[in-house]
């Protein structure tokens, strides 16, 4: 299988030839690698099965009010995603979009954090023209990329903290909910066949049936030490894939023995029957050893071939 067919397959809750996976160094990981390494390409020496393209944006002024710059890529920028997707595409590489942060992330932004939390009870019609300004601009954004014909567009918001969500249930169901369901439904109708991954850090095990059913193929971080992930496999894993897991605060802090064991661990979890792309659930910095970088690559080499052992 390609990278790009085994991706597709797990997505589609199917056991491909092995389980799919990537990391995300952060600059200190990057520098380690290229000390070690050179010039090589990260992703390509460990055979990852994902690559991202991205764009960037101009930044505001410092004296721009917030809210008043929104821009969006040019028709050119559109036509270079465009071919970098297709160049990966064609080397049999699954392509994801870049991160674009979400819709409560970026009233954050915006409003301040206090200020966000607190405008449903007291600013509730001034918190609802922000969202709807905010999801416009998010669609245009995520649509970029749905239509440079990437096979996942990155979406979401942080909306977990390490035990808890940071809002009720309700209070997401009433206001981001349905900001998420309007670049779903956008974005399926730019390409039906897109699949769209929703990041999140810490608990949103409430939220997961949320998601399914705004027909989010898949979650992503999945952060260990937040969540059951025997618990999410066992309720919800023939509905959504789970991208992500192996625990960045956990895991990955141990010897390299430790790491190897650890990932072996939670591929026992979570790869039975597909629906699994193995990653840390954080991109990584300084504070994972580089040995222990190592590690989790070794761990995949050995137990990432289904059935998994």
């Amino acid at each position: 299988m390609t990278s790009r067919e085994r991706v597709l397959c797990t997505v589609a809750h199917r056991e491909p030839d092995r389980i799919p996976f990537n990391l995300r160094p952060g600059p200190e990981i990057r520098d380690r690698f290229e000390s070690e390494f050179g010039t090589a390409d990260f992703a390509e020496h460990f055979k990852h099965d994902i690559r991202y393209v991205t764009f960037s944006l101009p930044e505001a002024s410092a004296d721009m009010p917030a809210g008043s710059w929104t821009p969006i890529p040019d028709p050119r920028v559109e036509q270079d995603l465009h071919d970098a997707a297709d160049e990966l595409r064609r080397r049999g590489l699954a392509v994801c979009s870049g991160y674009v942060c979400g819709v409560f992330e970026q009233a954050k932004h915006w409003l301040g954090d206090e200020s966000t939390l607190a405008a449903p009870y007291e600013n509730p019609a001034g918190l609802a023209r922000w969202l709807d300004r905010i999801t416009e601009w998010k669609i245009a954004l995520y649509g970029a990329y749905a239509t440079a014909g990437v096979d996942i567009v990155w979406i979401g918001d942080d909306l977990g903290a390490q035990r808890s969500l940071v809002m009720s249930p309700a209070q997401y169901r009433q206001w981001y909910r349905p900001c998420h369901a309007r670049i779903v439904d956008r974005l399926r109708s730019i390409r039906s066949d897109v699949k769209i991954a929703f990041h999140c850090c810490g608990h949103v095990t409430p939220l997961i049936p949320d998601l399914i059913e705004l027909g989010i193929d898949i979650l992503e971080a999945v952060q260990a030490e937040a969540m059951d992930l025997a618990g999410l496999k066992r309720e919800f894993g023939k509905d959504i894939t789970f991208w992500g897991g192996i625990g960045a605060q956990s895991v990955l802090q141990g010897t390299p023995a430790d790491v190897v064991r650890g990932v072996a661990s939670t591929l026992r979890v979570m790869a039975p029957g597909g629906g699994y792309i193995a990653a840390p659930c954080h991109t990584l910095t300084s504070e994972v050893p580089w040995k222990n970088v190592l590690a989790f690559h070794l761990a995949m080499d050995r137990h990432g071939s289904y059935a998994v052992t």
